[in-house]
């Protein structure tokens, strides 16, 4: 059964990562209206260790 499971979650992972581009993209401009002169590559930086506290939160229910 754990075979099975890795195929369905491999055929999702695309869509998975391109859900999470989509999530940075978000925040990014959200974060850039309020920061007129966002770096970016920080943003991003910050943004991705956010998701990551916010996965391990999630993950521990």
């Amino acid at each position: 059964m754990a075979d099975l499971a890795q195929v369905e979650i491999q055929r999702y992972r695309q869509e998975l990562e391109h859900d999470v581009r989509h999530l940075v993209k978000k925040y990014c401009r959200i974060m850039s209206w309020e920061v007129p002169e966002l770096d970016e590559a920080e943003a991003n930086r910050l943004i991705f260790g956010a998701l990551r506290e916010a996965l391990d939160s999630a993950e521990k229910g």
